[in-house]
Order: C-alpha cells, then sequence, then structure tokens
C-alpha cells in the first residue's frame, strides 16, 4: 500500500520540484515514505471548522503535517489524540498540524471534539473532492509538506504521529 501510494503520487503529481528530499532512512523511521523529490501540493480551498475560508497555501512558511481523517472513522479517532500532543510539543511558528475532515459534518466533528478546542485547525472537505486531488484514498492519510507546501512524504494508515522519530523527521524538515 505504502509503495502503491509513493507510485500514484510520483505519477499523478501536477508538477515536481527540484528539491532535496527528506532522509529516506528518517522517513522510514517514522514511518512514513519519503518522495525521491518534493512534490507540488494540488491547490485547494476550503472551509476552517469556524467557517472561514482556508487554503493549504495559508501554511506556507510553516512544515505542515497535513492528516485527512474523519469523526466516523476508527482508526482516525484513535490517532488524534498523538496529533493533538505532536502539535503541543512542536506546533508554533515553524510547525502545524493540519487536519482535513473527509466526508464528514461540521456536527459530527464537534460531537468528536465534546467541545473541547482542537490545538491546530480543522478544514472541512464535505464532499471528499480534496482528498480525491490529493490522492488520498481513504482515511486516515498523512503528508509531511516543507515551508513552500510541497510534499516530502506521507502515510497511509494510521500512526502514533507523536513519537520520537516521527518528531525527528519533522525537527529536520525545520532545518531545511
Amino acid at each position: 500500500m505504502k509503495r502503491a501510494l509513493v507510485v500514484l503520487l510520483l505519477a499523478c503529481a501536477p508538477a515536481v520540484a527540484a528539491v532535496a528530499a527528506p532522509d529516506a532512512g528518517l522517513a522510514r523511521s517514522a514511518g512514513m515514505d519519503a518522495y525521491p523529490v518534493a512534490l507540488r501540493a494540488p491547490p485547494s480551498k476550503l472551509r476552517a471548522l469556524g467557517g472561514e475560508p482556508r487554503s493549504v497555501a495559508d501554511y506556507r512558511g510553516r512544515v505542515v503535517l497535513l492528516n485527512f481523517w474523519a469523526s466516523w472513522c476508527p482508526p482516525c479517532v484513535h490517532e488524534f489524540p498523538s496529533l493533538e500532543r505532536l502539535q503541543r510539543a512542536l506546533g508554533g511558528n515553524d510547525f502545524t498540524v493540519l487536519a482535513i475532515s473527509v466526508s464528514d459534518s461540521v456536527d459530527g466533528v464537534r460531537r468528536f471534539l465534546s467541545g473541547r478546542p482542537a490545538p491546530f485547525e480543522i478544514l472541512m472537505d464535505d464532499d471528499g473532492k480534496v482528498a480525491e486531488a490529493w490522492r488520498a484514498r481513504g482515511v486516515p492519510v498523512t503528508y509531511l509538506l516543507d515551508r513552500q507546501g510541497r510534499l516530502l512524504a506521507g502515510r497511509s494508515g494510521p500512526r502514533q504521529w507523536d513519537a520520537p522519530e516521527v518528531q525527528a523527521l519533522i525537527r529536520d524538515a525545520i532545518g531545511r
């Protein structure tokens, strides 16, 4: 599945940027597949949970761990606390987690959050078209983006995102 995701992204990416990829061993240790070259992310505009329009381009200048998820997805629900811990550990001017809720409802996400605010922004992909443009088949699917919004690495399936190996990969991306 991981290899298919990498091959699909390389074959279908709208443009490839000639930028150094992250260390493949570091990415592998973090449970992600590094792309041989950074891939340009598809343009996307969604509304945030609060209703404001947002684009992945709005996060340029920061390394982003972009997670496609849904409140109705058991593996997504299981990994969500690790995304929150990761944001609390590394979030700031250089890094953020960004969650895109796929084929979900604002009410479903709010019920999942149980009245507590998420420590990162959640965007709503009501019809799943943005996930489709990103080649995110199913959920969860997660990508690491560099400061220019290019894809460095990806993973299909759940992960404990606050693991030391993931944090090392993100710190490496921040330092580039």
